[in-house]
């Protein structure tokens, strides 16, 4: 009797235990690999799912090289289940992912269906030259697309002794712009913009007239140069990485109408960094411009560069003047850049004065 009552005991605590609820898992996952990626092209990673209901079912991915995984949830479509990794993360060499699940209802994966956080499977991505050239120039830029600069300057000639009376030879300069790059070569940018020049010179070529001798504030003796409004629009061309051509078209509102302009630089490297360009900016009835510069960055943080300026700015009856400028720029970490501008501007041997200027910028 004692044996049977022990048999029946066991039996019936095999059967209980057999019928308590149990942790629900998906049968299986199946999935396949694709062979490969195209870079900036939304990835797909398709699986079959039996009793998908019981699990979810997660994929854990990031770029080759990577330390930090993101995680995206699988959702139903059609006969399979899908989850996509955005175009921004599929980038060149390569992604590497694995399929994890977790209870109905979490949200971290504690278990395994393909490849592993310790051994994930890796698809290579590819690239045509132009997808590399802009992954490239995108790193160069920090990822950033948009940029809005504003920079002001005043450029003085120094003073003419006239009698009595000292004349000056000055005007200031203010440019606001935004750019966006759209990298789509061989145009690389879009830029356009706003100017304002003024400012006054004496009415003679060289030397102050008679007239400021005893009257140097009148017409007879200097005049207003220059225009209040003037846009522009300007197109970048990205003739070889590295190499780069900027064209731009202006028209300004002078005393007497509107007037047309143009301005072109031819540069090589990075115009934030290393950099040598020549290049020239003229305005009609105000003046024209042709320049030369080279940009370095050897101390950290401080990019700096060195511009030679001939020009007959404000007015193109004034005689033709040389300019040295010297400018350094410091970027910050949110992407704002400020730059101090000095130098010297004379129209012959015997008179000059001095530039200064400021610049900022930010990318975004």
């Amino acid at each position: 009797m004692r044996t049977t009552a022990i048999a029946s005991f066991t039996v019936a605590a095999l059967t209980a235990l057999a019928a308590a609820p149990s942790p629900a898992r998906a049968e299986g996952v199946r999935h396949l690999p694709p062979a490969d990626a195209n870079a900036n092209e939304a990835l797909r990673i398709t699986a079959q799912v039996t009793r998908a209901s019981e699990r979810t079912l997660f994929l854990r991915y990031r770029p080759v090289g990577a330390t930090t995984w993101s995680q995206v949830e699988f959702a139903r479509a059609d006969t399979e289940w899908v989850a996509t990794v955005p175009a921004l993360e599929i980038a060149p060499p390569g992604v590497e992912y694995f399929i994890a699940s977790a209870d109905d209802g979490s949200t971290t994966p504690d278990t395994a269906e393909f490849a592993s956080a310790d051994a994930p499977h890796q698809i290579g991505v590819f690239a045509d030259a132009k997808e590399l050239r802009r992954g490239r120039d995108l790193a160069r830029a920090g990822l950033k697309r948009s940029r809005t600069h504003v920079a002001g300057e005043y450029v003085s000639y120094g003073t003419r002794p006239s009698g009595e009376n000292d004349i000056s030879d000055h005007y200031y300069r203010v440019d606001a712009d935004f750019s966006y790059r759209l990298l789509t070569y061989p145009l690389e940018e879009i830029r356009f913009g706003y100017t304002r020049l003024e400012g006054y010179v004496p009415q003679s070529f060289r030397t102050p007239p008679v007239a400021c001798q005893t009257q140097p504030e009148t017409a007879a003796c200097r005049t207003y140069a220059g225009f209040k409004v003037g846009g522009w629009f300007e197109l970048g061309f990205g003739l070889a990485e590295g190499v780069r051509l900027d064209l731009r078209g202006i028209v300004v509102a002078n005393q007497v109408s509107a007037a047309p302009g143009a301005r072109a630089e031819l540069r090589t490297g990075s115009i934030d960094r290393n950099h040598i360009a020549l290049g020239f900016e003229y305005i009609s009835d105000v003046g024209g411009a042709g320049f030369f510069r080279l940009g370095w960055d050897t101390v950290p943080e401080l990019p700096m560069a060195a511009t030679v300026e001939v020009t007959d700015f404000p007015a193109s009856t004034r005689a033709t003047g040389v300019r040295l400028l010297y400018d350094v720029f410091h970027p910050f970490p949110n992407g704002l850049r400020a730059g101090v501008r000095v130098g010297y501007a004379s129209r012959d041997q015997r008179v000059g004065g001095p530039t200064a200027g400021l610049s900022a910028s930010f990318d975004f």
